[in-house]
């Protein structure tokens, strides 16, 4: 039933009381950190163990010797000693019995504590849903992200010596220097692999440009040639413009390179046919994923993103969202009750949180402003980016597609430049000259010219 609650909550007030016992003990202050570092106040259920742990992990920070006298002045001064029972209620607690192995006791605690708040999470939106007065989809997002931060638990990583961090640093380098290969994910444009050393794991890379330039084939065209290569990069694509099969007919196209307008207009030959099937099968075994639902917001990506990672031998090396001003943003959220650069700015920077926490790249597609238009030149910089700076400051890389409008008259330039504005760990303000094929949705690096433009 809805409104099922449990008569009594997972807990076991015994083992906190001996978890307690055992990091107080005399001498016990270096392994009790390594215990405590691991806990949170909410592990413990009784009044008392939580005023008592709160005061240990305040004795262990100044570095202060723990016993019942400085554990009594401490839960003294924090005005909670009448929840311990008095001096007499802590001397008891401490004379306990200690444990031989107390990180066994803090694991069931930590597993006591995601059980309570399960049943939490479920009530809640039991009741919430029950109540009705939020949406369906904005009950779905704040059980999806409630469940994604249980699922990762408390991840505090600690201080790191710089003999660990050295290992894989240097691993990393002298593959680097040996041509093995590199740290980032390499998308199949030399030029572009080389300047960023491949788009690194954690970066936000937002490729802006104003319509009709070809950003969502170049991001397709990095998304078709990471998978096809030999890092076999599992990639996903968020589009919010197009439909999947919109999509799959531009990677099709891109990789048969047949141009699919006239294969749509019928009529075409059995050659092409061979090619297009040939060219399906080869898609079919790549490790790229797709969605088009249009009214997404970052919560369902990250959720979705969550979901995929979960299943067994998934994995995701390249995320990209196309584009960043079709989001939408939660009904509850602060943007969406203010202007539109505000906005913009927190899906922003929820999307920098995103690739910093998975570990992965992030690449969001941006549309310019029109001022760009305006400009001699009509060259994008970093003021052009729509609705928000924020963007700016979140991007770890900022790059542009800039095409020259042809006048009238003239045949259309596919000559394209992209443009490398920001780049926060690297070379920036340089051009890579690329050259579009529109019929095949794809673009090609142009070849070195001695001349300078």
């Amino acid at each position: 039933m809805a409104d099922w609650v449990p008569e009594r909550l997972p807990e076991d007030v015994d083992a906190e009381r001996a978890l307690l016992a055992t990091c107080c003990a005399p001498g016990a202050e270096t392994f009790a950190a390594q215990i405590v570092y691991q806990l949170v106040e909410e592990d413990f259920v009784h009044p008392g163990h939580q005023a008592v742990f709160k005061a240990l992990v305040s004795l262990l920070e100044a570095q202060l010797e723990v016993n019942a006298l400085t554990l009594k002045d401490a839960i003294d001064q924090a005005g909670n000693l009448g929840r311990v029972g008095g001096y007499a209620g802590l001397v008891e607690l401490l004379s306990g019995e200690e444990v031989s192995r107390p990180s066994v006791l803090a694991d069931l605690l930590i597993r006591k504590r995601k059980l309570r708040q399960l049943i939490r999470v479920g009530s809640l939106l039991a009741r919430e849903a029950a109540e009705e007065d939020a949406p369906p989809e904005v009950l779905v997002e704040r059980a999806a992200q409630d469940l994604f931060r249980l699922a990762q638990g408390r991840s505090r990583a600690g201080l790191e010596h710089v003999g660990e961090v050295s290992d894989q640093a240097m691993d990393a380098l002298l593959d680097r220097l040996e041509g093995k290969g590199s740290v980032g994910l390499r998308v199949g444009f030399s030029r572009l692999d080389n300047l960023t050393q491949g788009f690194q794991p954690g970066n936000l890379i937002v490729l802006a440009a104003r319509p009709g330039v070809g950003k969502t084939a170049l991001a397709l065209n990095w998304l078709l040639r990471s998978a096809d290569s030999r890092q076999r990069a599992h990639g996903a694509l968020f589009s919010l413009e197009m439909s999947n099969e919109e999509v799959f007919n531009r990677l099709l196209s891109a990789k048969a390179s047949i141009n699919m307008k006239q294969v749509q207009a019928g009529g075409f030959s059995d050659d092409v046919r061979a090619k297009l099937l040939i060219a399906r099968d080869e898609l079919r075994a790549l490790p790229i994923f797709l969605n088009d639902q249009a009214a997404i917001t970052v919560r369902e990506i990250t959720a979705m993103v969550d979901r995929h990672l979960s299943q067994a031998n998934q994995k995701l090396d390249l995320l990209i969202v196309d584009y960043l001003q079709l989001l939408s943003s939660p009904q509850d959220s602060r943007g969406s009750k203010q202007s539109e650069a505000v906005r913009i700015g927190e899906i922003s920077r929820a999307f920098k949180l995103l690739a910093k926490d998975h570990r992965i790249p992030v690449v969001v597609l941006s549309q310019l402003n029109r001022e760009v238009e305006h400009r001699q030149g009509g060259r994008p910089q970093l003021s052009d980016l729509r609705d928000s700076g924020a963007i700016e400051q979140d991007a770890d890389i900022v790059m542009f597609l800039h095409r020259r409008k042809p006048t009238q008259g003239e045949e259309e330039d596919r000559s394209t430049e992209l443009f490398v504005a920001k780049h926060r760990n690297g070379p920036a303000e340089i051009p890579i000259p690329l050259y579009f094929e529109g019929e095949y949705a794809r673009f090609r690096e142009m070849e070195r010219t001695t001349s300078e433009e």
